[in-house]
């Protein structure tokens, strides 16, 4: 399990079911034996529906998210009419539970995969699109929730997804289209001015000769790895939320940040000693200094709009 989290189990009373539903209940009216029954019988069915995330399943809050929405009448038809299942499985995907993840995508690969080449274009690849759906699935920036959490169990999650994936694809499709009113050129990153690049500690005069090679070192990295660092430097995403988002473990989420760091300070460092006709012994002191200043720098560089491939 990513970070080493721990799931528990919630497995609730017939007493406390009741309970949690009249609490979340908008209606006035008992919750009577024959609601308190059934859903009893509704999560022990999840239980067996869903043995390898059992550990993740909370009875209580499946039961105060159906009746957060439930009528004031009919109560047992509309629960008959509700996906418990899929809505304890999409919460604990949302919380990044592997083995949930990995049971909602084998279960829903379908419509995934349809939604997926419908929308592919020169632009975005069939696979760029389900690595940004499964971000915008499963990932959430700090403070915010993952998208699947918003799922309450309703409609079929097959048809919940294929929405989800309209609205995100249709999205990322108007972004793209409005970042080409930008002058700046597709797939290049916004420098801010030089001396904004928390390097002050580089001499004046070299500050526009690094803030041009920060800048075409940024440009010149592959879209994957600018996007890595953007969701690493400046959305905050931690390794652990990088390899869920990527579908990899975290110790190669991690490598890949370094590796995408390493990048950007190899191009930096080869077009520094390029355009700079300084000494050696001067050289290797800016370019240290850059070095030292890189990780302050990242966010700097990356800290405009998400543009381009990128979700």
């Amino acid at each position: 399990m990513p970070g080493g989290r721990q799931y528990d189990s919630q497995v609730a009373t017939e007493a406390e079911l009741a309970q949690a539903f009249a609490a979340a209940w908008s209606s006035q009216g008992a919750v009577d034996h024959e609601i308190s029954a059934r859903l009893v019988a509704l999560c022990a069915a999840v239980h067996r529906e869903l043995p390898e995330i059992d550990d993740a399943i909370d009875d209580l809050e499946v039961v105060t998210i159906l009746a957060g929405r439930a009528p004031d009448r009919e109560v047992v038809a509309y629960l008959e009419r509700c996906h418990p299942g899929e809505l304890a499985l999409a919460l604990a995907a949302s919380r990044a539970h592997p083995a949930a993840i990995a049971r909602l995508e084998r279960d829903h690969r379908g419509v995934i995969d349809a939604m997926c080449w419908r929308f592919a274009s020169p632009v975005h690849s069939a696979a760029d699109l389900r690595q940004i759906l499964r971000e915008k699935l499963f990932v959430a920036p700090p403070g915010a929730r993952p998208k699947l959490a918003e799922y309450a169990g309703q409609g079929q999650l097959d048809s919940w997804l294929r929405i989800t994936a309209v609205r995100v694809f249709l999205d990322l499709g108007r972004r793209k289209d409005r970042a080409r009113e930008t002058p700046t050129a597709d797939g290049v990153l916004t420098m801010p001015d030089p001396g904004d690049l928390s390097l002050e500690v580089i001499k004046a005069e070299y500050r526009a000769a690094v803030g041009q090679a920060m800048r075409d070192a940024s440009a010149a990295l592959e879209p994957a790895d600018r996007h890595l660092l953007h969701q690493h430097y400046v959305a905050g995403l931690s390794i652990d939320q990088l390899g869920v988002a990527l579908g990899i473990h975290r110790a190669t989420a991690a490598r890949r940040v370094v590796r995408a760091r390493e990048a950007l300070v190899g191009e930096t460092r080869a077009l520094l000693v390029t355009r700079l006709q300084l000494s050696d012994e001067d050289l290797d002191e800016v370019i240290g200094m850059v070095l030292s200043r890189l990780d302050v720098s990242i966010p700097k560089l990356l800290e405009v709009r998400h543009r381009d491939r990128q979700p």
